[in-house]
């Protein structure tokens, strides 16, 4: 059985890679800068979960214990499933183990990532994706608010549609502070649906694709039922842009599907994202990322996170008289954390969204900025 390395352990979706691994006959390994309750409270993969530094604080201690853990386990493939794929793409070129890694390298990260970036190059591609300009001052952003209800606003690189102003009035637009270091993107407002695509690709072809809708979320941030969608126009939007880059990694987007079925990708984020809970661990999903098996889609139709359903959605249903469409969605789906054999994954998450939101408090952010507070990465060098 070969060895693979899995980062960002703190997400469900790293446990659930690392099923799909196990299943398929190899030897998961969990690696993560935090204490993870949720990978440490599995009993399968308790006693193989390691931990680094904070790659965004003390990026050179972190690329020195990756390289050692790299150089004890041999794995077959590392996979990045968080923020910390920058960092780990950042230490195995420095290291001397990029082959190993499936995440594209760090040039074409930093293209993805970048919402400004990114827009441009899809749509050289001919994709419908927003124009987006990039502004480093407020004498830049000024031009704009004539505008304002027509652009939405966004620093240039974050995440959870964090900070995000949609159409904003005078008082929202107001409060932005772009600076060089700290740059803006504005873009064009895209009315339509939200639909999210998660893509694993080998070398410009994608090779394991899904499509979801975010049917429950707080607010505009990360979502917590996924139900799939099944527009073949998604998987060749995916197809377009994977080939384009030639890349090897997970290339997730979130889509805006106009009325008229168009669809324009807003921004990318080149990691992994909750439309992996909809292969439910499959052995083929392992296969397909070693490049064993061919493309791979999911056969669930739906799949939730149930303490966020329960702590989240429940009283959101009931504040907005949504009650009868939370039970109906709760009922047709499944939990991807009642898995047979780990009887405490649920306490484990809870564990670990307390952690995140006490300390976000303590701290003045929300839990799921506080979430990647020490891996995520906004465009400055890494040392």
């Amino acid at each position: 059985m070969s060895a693979i390395l899995i980062t960002g352990a703190r997400a469900p979706i790293a446990l659930d890679l690392a099923r799909s691994f196990l299943a398929a006959g190899h030897t998961p390994h969990l690696a993560d800068s935090i204490t993870n309750w949720t990978a440490r409270l599995s009993p399968r993969f308790r006693a193989c979960t390691h931990r680094l530094a904070p790659p965004r604080f003390a990026f050179q201690d972190f690329a020195l214990g990756l390289a050692s853990l790299v150089a004890r386990l041999d794995p077959r493939l590392i996979v990045p499933t968080c923020e910390e794929v920058f960092y780990v793409a950042e230490a195995a070129v420095r290291f001397g183990f990029a082959d190993r890694v499936f995440a594209p390298p760090p040039d074409t990260l930093r293209m993805l990532h970048s919402k400004v970036a990114f827009a441009a190059f899809a749509r050289g591609l001919g994709l419908a994706a927003p124009e987006t300009a990039r502004v480093t001052s407020r004498d830049e952003l000024a031009p704009w608010r004539a505008h304002a209800r027509e652009i939405v606003l966004k620093p240039e690189y974050s995440r959870f549609a964090s900070h995000a102003r949609i159409r904003p009035d005078a008082r929202s637009f107001g409060a932005v502070s772009p600076l060089p270091q700290e740059p803006w993107a504005v873009q064009a407002f895209a009315p339509g649906e939200e639909v999210c695509v998660w893509s694993a690709c080998r070398a410009g072809e994608v090779i394991a694709f899904a499509a979801y809708r975010p049917l429950w979320r707080l607010g505009r941030s990360a979502s917590f039922y996924f139900e799939t969608d099944r527009d073949p126009a998604l998987l060749d939007m995916a197809r377009a842009i994977a080939a384009a880059t030639g890349a090897t990694g997970q290339l997730s987007y979130d889509v805006i599907r106009a009325p008229d079925g168009r669809l324009a990708p807003i921004e990318c984020n080149p990691r992994g994202v909750s439309g992996l809970h909809l292969f439910d661990a499959a052995p083929r999903l392992a296969r397909a990322f070693l490049g064993e098996a061919p493309l791979q889609t999911p056969s669930a139709e739906a799949r939730h996170l149930a303490p966020a359903m329960w702590l989240l959605g429940a009283p959101h249903a009931l504040a907005n008289g949504r009650w009868r469409d939370f039970n109906r969605d709760r009922k047709r789906s499944r939990d991807v954390l009642d898995v047979p054999g780990e009887p405490w994954l649920a306490l484990g998450a809870l564990l670990d969204a307390a952690r995140f939101t006490a300390i976000g408090l303590s701290r003045g952010r929300s839990a799921s900025g506080q979430s990647t507070d020490d891996i995520e990465w906004n465009g400055e060098p890494i040392a």
